[in-house]
């Protein structure tokens, strides 16, 4: 049976697929409708995607906005990464608040991150494979980003842990306005 445990931050679960193994091998079930909306989570998934990435490379940290501001489940297929989900909703009393989790394909688990976050990942080894559902439609319109490295905010990547010496990251995610800068242009502070 798929398990979906609620985190610290409301509206974000850590969801345990249901998996059975034999001798041919493994089945694992990771979205049942039903399971999910008993744990509030209606989300229509609309999109599935994938990202391969190298060990240090980082992709983040993204949001989109309006009417199709979008829900992921994600999870990883080959490899490890260092997930990050930023609270943006701008009446959550968890706004600017962060979760980090290591995902990792030997390990069963995905993460549900509702509308209105921020979400990016670390790749913390060669050829990994990340997938993830979305709700909505991408919007390149719509679509924006907090600086990954905002020292206010001090997400704690791993980059020593992991060896990593250099990062990847695209110009684009490198310009990224800081939290303290996006609520200033969205009507905060």
């Amino acid at each position: 049976m798929i398990t979906i445990e609620p985190i610290e931050i409301p509206g974000m679960h850590r969801i345990i697929p249901h998996v059975f193994s034999d001798n041919r091998g493994k089945y694992r079930k990771y979205y049942e409708r039903k399971i999910f909306n008993d744990y509030g989570i209606n989300d229509i998934f609309t999109e599935s995607s994938e990202i391969h990435s190298q060990k240090g490379v980082i992709r983040g940290l993204h949001y989109q906005t309006g009417n199709n501001s979008q829900s992921k489940l994600v999870h990883i297929l080959k490899g490890k990464i260092f997930d990050v989900a930023v609270d943006l909703r701008k009446d959550s009393e968890t706004f600017g608040m962060f979760h980090c989790e290591l995902l990792d394909s030997t390990v069963d688990k995905l993460l549900y991150i509702p509308k209105g976050f921020a979400h990016g990942f670390l790749s913390l080894e060669d050829d990994t494979l990340f997938s993830y559902q979305s709700a909505g439609a991408y919007e390149p319109e719509n679509s924006g980003g907090i600086i990954w490295n905002d020292s206010e905010m001090n997400i704690p990547w791993p980059l020593k842990e992991y060896d990593i010496q250099n990062i990847i990251v695209t110009e684009k995610d490198s310009n990224w306005p800081t939290l303290k800068e996006y609520r200033k242009m969205n009507g905060g502070e």
